[in-house]
């Protein structure tokens, strides 16, 4: 029976429910993280003409505030935002996600055409597999969005192209222009430079790996390989020098972020800290389970997590040990090595996850762990983050499959059968937790994730609509005399410079050489001090917008060029 079933039609329908489960996670749970939330905010200022930069007060004139560069991150997610608020919808939510929807689609499209060349060495049904637990578990997509989603997007599309070069057979017509493929392959490596500065070795990968190819089997691919190589040293050369230039410099990659709290960065001592180590990430258990479980609720968590943390890796080693090794010993023939596809499958997706995890253990060697307030234990380095290593987690998960799935088998059948329970007990975990959530949240309206949890929809879309409408063209100077993460939301995503009250009254006098619409943020469970209250007297605010359900007034007041702060 199972014979005359059509896998070629079952496997494009798992691809396309696969990009619609990750779609509905994404609608469900959308996620506006601080990093998107910045990058989002130099995009609007790109839109007023301000180029991709941060809007900052200007004490000695509050008519005309600063404009900082965006330098922490490449200015190609402030780009494609720009284009989305201003030619998709103005709506912050709609582009974002457009923007994540696109970036699923992408990548998804870049594995089917990444594992197309190994469809007669793998199972017929092996596509509807592996797409089909890609859609539905949280791992390795978890934390997968914003600049890490995109990056790796079009990274993935430049690994496609750079397999589909090694696996065409040398005969085929299509060799007969392969520098084309070959520039394609770094545009895309480098567009995904474009989003994160993590992607610069791993974009030089493609061609290296191209060079080396064309070099040891087939010599026809060397020119290409040196031009796409040029090619893209010019490329990334052009980035650096935005950098240098526009942004100023480029953290990662001219200075280091740590944000010491008892030194300047610019003091931050160098050496070699291999203490960082024992944080490292365990990429091999998050490539199938995500790091949302929460072992505190079982009676002595943090051991069972151990535990299993090293159950499941010690499996996922010794699936891909003996696997990797029956394959090294099939790419022999007549007593010499020959890549299969299979090999050179392996070769890429491993080369993936050791270039990338090599990077973060070099950086995190070399520079001191950033004191934060954020992250578990208080101190942060590269390799204690587990977003870090999405693409080691996709290219882990992809190689134990294509282990399974492998025709003829190269694992044993008690190997098989450990892997096998081990992506069963993946999905079930999953079905129970956060896809679970996906199907409940699927039946509210689209909201940021904070919104839905607080079910402020009516008072957050006033808010909003408030913020962009309010001044347009212009930022505005929002005060506050306490903290409000959804009015600081709507403001900085608006484009607009929050200023405590503090910070307000501590510089006097401001000066201003044009008048200056103030808005502030009022909260009436929190009475303004006295300085507070008599600033806002002096300036004659007015009531502008009450927003209960989020607890929140908002005041405007006129500063004119003479008056007396």
């Amino acid at each position: 029976m199972i014979s005359n079933v059509s896998w070629p039609v079952l496997n494009r329908l798992a691809f396309g429910l696969a990009v619609l489960l990750r779609w509905a996670h994404e609608l469900a749970m959308p996620a506006l993280t601080r990093d998107m939330q910045t990058q989002t905010e130099s995009a609007v200022n790109l839109l007023r003409g301000h180029g991709v930069s941060l809007a900052r007060t200007n004490w000695q004139d509050l008519s005309a505030p600063i404009f900082e560069p965006l330098n922490l991150w490449p200015p190609g997610y402030a780009w494609l935002m720009a284009g989305l608020l201003r030619w998709v919808s103005p709506e912050f939510l709609v582009a974002m996600q457009s923007m994540h929807w696109v970036g699923l689609l992408g990548l998804l499209l870049a594995w089917w055409h990444l594992l197309k060349p190994l469809k007669n060495v793998l199972v017929p049904y092996a596509p509807t597999v592996i797409f089909l637990f890609w859609g539905l578990s949280n791992a390795p997509f978890h934390l997968l969005f914003g600049t890490d989603l995109l990056a790796l997007a079009f990274y993935t599309g430049g690994l496609a192209v750079l397999f589909t070069i090694l696996a065409q057979p040398a005969g085929q017509r299509a060799w007969a222009r392969p520098t084309g493929a070959a520039l394609l392959m770094v545009g895309l490596g480098f567009a995904a430079c474009l989003f994160r500065f993590a992607y610069y070795p791993l974009a030089f990968l493609l061609p290296v790996v191209l060079l080396l190819f064309g070099w040891r089997w087939r010599p026809r691919l060397v020119q290409p390989a040196l031009a796409g190589l040029l090619f893209l040293v010019a490329l990334v050369g052009g980035l650096l020098l935005y950098q240098s230039h526009v942004a100023g410099d480029a953290y990662y990659i001219t200075k280091f972020y740590t944000q010491l709290t008892t030194e300047p960065v610019s003091a931050a001592t160098l050496g070699l800290y291999w203490n960082h180590l024992l944080q490292f990430d365990p990429i091999l258990f998050h490539s199938f389970f995500s790091n949302e479980l929460d072992f505190g609720r079982i009676p002595r968590g943090n051991a069972v997590r151990l535990v299993m943390i090293g159950l499941i890796s010690v499996v996922v080693a010794a699936v891909l040990w003996r696997g990797l090794r029956q394959e090294w010993r099939a790419a022999y023939r007549r007593g010499r090595f020959w890549p299969t596809r299979r090999m050179l499958f392996h070769l890429l997706a491993g080369g993936t996850a050791v270039v990338c995890s090599s990077l973060l253990v070099a950086i995190s060697l070399r520079y001191p762990a950033a004191l934060v307030g954020w992250f578990a234990g208080g101190q942060w380095t590269y390799v204690a983050d587990t977003r870090y290593f999405l693409p080691a987690f996709l290219s882990i998960s992809a190689m134990l499959l294509v282990l399974v799935l492998g025709r003829p088998p190269q694992l044993r059948p008690a190997l098989r059968g450990a892997a096998g329970g081990l992506l069963v007990a993946s999905l079930l975990l999953s079905l129970v937790t956060r896809d679970r959530r996906t199907a409940q949240n699927l039946l509210q309206p689209p909201a940021f994730f904070i919104d839905r949890a607080q079910g402020h929809t009516t008072d957050v879309q006033r808010l909003d609509h408030f913020l962009r409408t309010v001044h347009p063209g212009e930022p505005i100077i929002l005060g506050r005399n306490y903290y409000n993460k959804r009015v600081e939301i709507a403001a900085r995503l608006a484009g607009h410079i929050i200023l405590d009250a503090d910070s307000l009254l501590a510089h006097q006098p401001l000066r201003t050489t044009k008048p200056v619409m103030m808005l502030f943020d009022l909260n009436a469970a929190t009475p303004p001090t006295p300085a507070v209250a008599a600033f806002l007297r002096r300036h004659k605010a007015r009531q502008r917008l009450r927003l209960p359900e989020v607890q929140a007034t908002i005041l405007t007041l006129k500063i004119q060029p003479n008056d007396e702060l």
